[in-house]
């Protein structure tokens, strides 16, 4: 059944530069959470990303930034000198949507950047968990997590780059997905045909690379709503953590996240108001709810249905989600 089964395979092997050297972290925290299954939350935009995300950064154990963006701009990196060093601290403390979401994190650039110098010999794959863990750290836990879902077009490149990553691909009825997309101010159209191809692209891509990356798993949003302690317990396991019920209490640390929103400058100009970030995020304040399921029989005719499953193509019969 889909949503059930964990893909083992072969990783996806980038060219040199991507492996971390092991005496660049000393720290023994540090070296643990590399050795720990790294979740890695990916999928279509508003297909329910931020609310796992939320739930996992809710355990004890694990701490999960606001999306990063910033891989894309520094999986290319190669090399290990003082160069690649320097474009990788600017690629993450950008602070451009799309490029990086520094502001989001709370994180000192000057300490950043001690902590990228202290890497010898620098690489893409010690600075990113050199990140991370900073940020765990400033949030009083041992492990770290990603959640960006444009990383679903990443996946083979995540894993080369950090070999512990344990994908997991958040897949939402095409129908409720794009409806809450066309609410927002990053949605690519308002154009259900549009919408509907993006779907497909987006899910599409991210379970043909379950066959190049070592460890895969799919979540279906419905099931996080409607069964969120049996979906959380099945990916504490994935993970190697153990099971904690404040996981399903995540409406204190969804707040907690909201209010540490700003707002953004987009890299083509725009300012992103932080009334708007803060507004397509307050789900994240609440318990799951039954009623966001099947807001397409409400919202959308027979005939705009017709449109997006012939835009999103065999994929949503195979997935179950055929009207």
């Amino acid at each position: 059944m889909a949503g059930k089964i964990v893909f083992e395979s072969q990783s996806f092997v980038l060219s040199s530069g991507a492996r971390a050297n092991p005496r660049a972290s000393t720290n023994p925290a540090q070296e643990r959470a590399r050795r720990s299954p790294l979740p890695v939350v990916v999928g279509c935009p508003r297909s329910g990303t931020s609310l796992l995300a939320v739930m996992l950064d809710s355990h004890p154990e694990v701490a999960v930034p606001p999306e990063t963006a910033f891989i894309g701009a520094v999986a290319t990196l190669r090399g290990s000198n003082e160069a690649v060093r320097q474009s990788f601290f600017e690629a993450l403390t950008a602070d451009r949507i799309p490029i990086s979401n520094w502001s989001d994190f709370g994180l000192d650039k000057d300490l950043l950047w001690r902590r990228l110098e202290a890497i010898d010999p620098f690489t893409v794959t010690a600075g990113l968990r050199a990140f991370y863990a900073m940020y765990a750290e400033g949030e009083g836990k041992p492990r770290y997590g990603e959640k960006t879902p444009g990383y679903v077009f990443m996946m083979p490149q995540i894993a080369a780059l950090l070999p512990e990553a344990h994908f997991i691909h958040l897949i939402r009825d095409p129908g409720d997905t794009v409806l809450s997309w066309r609410k927002t101010w990053f949605a690519p159209s308002q154009d259900l045909r549009v919408l509907g191809e993006v779907w497909r692209n987006n899910v599409e891509t991210g379970r043909r690379a379950a066959n190049l990356v070592r460890r895969y798993v799919e979540v279906r949003f419905e099931e996080l709503v409607l069964h969120p302690e049996r979906e959380l317990k099945r990916l504490c396991e994935y993970l190697s953590l153990p099971w904690d019920p404040v996981m399903l209490d995540y409406g204190p640390q969804g707040a907690a996240r909201v209010e540490r929103l700003q707002g953004r400058l987009h890299a083509r100009g725009p300012m992103i108001p932080r009334e708007e970030r803060t507004r397509i995020h307050a789900n994240l304040t609440r318990a799951p709810d039954a009623t966001r399921l099947d807001v397409w029989r409400r919202e959308m005719t027979a005939a705009e249905r017709s449109v997006l499953e012939d835009a999103a193509g065999p994929l949503v019969r195979e997935l179950g989600y055929a009207a």
